[in-house]
């Protein structure tokens, strides 16, 4: 009877020249240099934003060696025989480091996975980067993982707007005339604890029946720690904020994280201006503005209003994967 474990696939260049290495407190600083360089990767892969999560989740992280250099990163973490990269993350998966060569890809994927084996995992979940965040197509690291098994197991569609761009919508256009009318304005703050609490969870509880992903105690602790990449615009009249959105900037994408709006700063179209300075001032420097998801947690049905108000600013869908493989059928050559 013919066996059913298979061998981990090979690819051309000798598997012996790579090693995964765990990560420890001692590589944090090769860690984040080789982030700072890296074509996909963005700040909430440094280490200092992972480390805010504390002990929420067990930390699995690696690093990837090819000939005794550092090649790539592995944010990750385990629960049981699972390990996910990463459930506290937006999205991660292979950080590459600059000037990795293609042909180098396979082997850096396949000694991550075949390290997790001998570890005992049998399963792994890549939550996949957009390709709007980084330097290159994540098509090819999707269509690798596939050849070593993995498989799609969802489709996470985000909505983003190459920049520069204008928005044309005639209702957004009237919306932020109205509110210069009224004298409204966007301002960049520190204001980001009034927002919190009486603007973003009042407007969530009331309308979705839910909280935001971070507290304000969180997202205070990220800010400090990433004071150029996480910022807060407000809309203001005098000196009564209306509204705001928490940016998170990063190299290539402006990714809008929270945007709310008091009943005030609704009537008086405050959004429409805010979203139109966002893009056409603010980020138009930037190669994307990210609007992410627009489904229901935990249903993930899609939100179709939300979708329409993505669309109207400009929004077209870029996609991202959750991928999983089972290890539990592989073996190991020598």
């Amino acid at each position: 009877m013919e066996s059913s474990v298979k061998e981990l696939p090979f690819c051309r260049t000798p598997a012996k020249h790579y090693q995964a290495v765990q990560f420890n407190d001692s590589l944090t600083e090769l860690w984040n240099g080789i982030l700072a360089h890296s074509p996909n990767g963005t700040f909430l892969h440094h280490r200092y934003f992972i480390g805010y999560h504390g002990s929420r989740f067990v930390d699995a992280s690696t690093i990837i060696f090819y000939a005794g250099k550092a090649v790539a990163l592995f944010p990750a973490e385990r629960e049981g025989n699972r390990i996910y990269s990463h459930r506290g993350l937006t999205y991660a998966g292979w950080i590459l480091a600059s000037g990795v060569a293609p042909d180098q890809i396979p082997e850096i994927m396949r000694e991550t996975i075949a390290y997790y084996l001998h570890l005992g995992i049998q399963r792994m979940e890549v939550r996949t980067i957009p390709n709007c965040f980084t330097a290159f197509d994540q098509e090819s690291l999707h269509h690798l993982f596939a050849k070593l098994g993995g498989k799609t197991v969802a489709t996470h569609v985000h909505h983003a707007i190459p920049l520069p761009h204008k928005v044309s919508d005639r209702g957004k256009k009237w919306g932020r005339k109205k509110a210069l009318m009224h004298g409204l304005f966007v301002y960049e703050s520190s204001d980001l604890q009034a927002f919190w609490k009486d603007i973003l969870q009042p407007n969530l509880e009331v309308h979705h029946r839910a909280k935001p992903t971070h507290t304000w105690y969180e997202m205070q602790t990220l800010v400090d720690r990433f004071p150029d990449q996480i910022r807060f615009h407000g809309v203001y009249q005098g000196s009564e904020l209306l509204g705001g959105a928490v940016v998170f900037d990063t190299l290539r994408c402006a990714h809008l994280q929270y945007i709310a709006a008091s009943k005030k700063g609704r009537a008086l179209r405050c959004l429409d201006l805010l979203m139109g300075e966002l893009i056409e001032i603010n980020y138009a420097h930037k190669a994307w503005f990210n609007m992410g998801v627009s489904h229901i947690p935990p249903s993930g049905v899609k939100n179709k209003g939300l979708v329409t108000w993505k669309e109207s600013l400009g929004g077209r869908p870029v996609s991202a994967f959750l991928l999983q493989i089972d290890l539990g059928c592989y073996s190991l050559s020598d």
